[in-house]
């Protein structure tokens, strides 16, 4: 019985084991145990270097100084025409990809980028532009930080000002809101 047989014939244990209408710890370990066949049987199967395909007879032949891993096929083609012709990889065209030149393009100039603020410029701005004390924007810019799933807007303010009363923070709602924007744009 070869490989493929095996794995076919374990998973078919497999499958019976899943249709039980009650399983037990022992049907979970009996699961384990297929799994490990069936993994142990899918190594042991090996690739033709030729076609790929995906065999449980694999000759290992050397023709002219070329050893390859072949299946059956693709070693009588090799013995056939006295060569193992291993597939080469496809070749990029050499014709230039074209790239837009400013001379061509009517587009805008660049602007330069300033460089990203710092967390320290940011609450300095933050507190300038709100008056929320320093601490508290750092405590905001935390809760704001710990947003796990990217939200909009809106649903990023109600959240942090949930987290503010949590956090029994004494903040100003408008200034609040003014914040969590000003963090948002950032």
């Amino acid at each position: 019985m070869g490989n493929l047989d095996n794995i076919q014939k374990t998973a078919q244990k497999l499958i019976v084991l899943c249709q039980k209408e009650k399983t037990t710890k022992t049907d979970k370990e009996k699961m384990l145990q297929l799994q490990s066949e069936i993994l142990s049987s899918i190594e042991r199967l090996t690739e033709c270097d030729l076609c790929g395909s995906i065999s449980e007879l694999i000759v290992k032949m050397t023709l002219a100084d070329v050893s390859a891993q072949l299946c059956k096929e693709c070693s009588i083609k090799s013995i056939q025409s006295g060569k193992i012709q291993k597939s080469t990889p496809r070749k990029r065209s050499s014709t230039p990809k074209k790239q837009n030149s400013p001379s061509t393009s009517n587009s805008k100039p660049k602007e330069i980028e300033k460089p990203p603020e710092s967390p320290l410029e940011l609450h300095t701005r933050i507190e300038a532009q709100t008056g929320i004390k320093k601490t508290d924007v750092k405590r905001l810019h935390k809760i704001f930080q710990d947003i796990a799933t990217p939200m909009n807007l809106d649903n990023t303010i109600t959240y942090v000002k949930k987290e503010v009363e949590l956090a029994k923070l004494k903040v100003d709602e408008k200034a609040l809101q003014k914040a969590v924007e000003l963090l948002f744009a950032a």
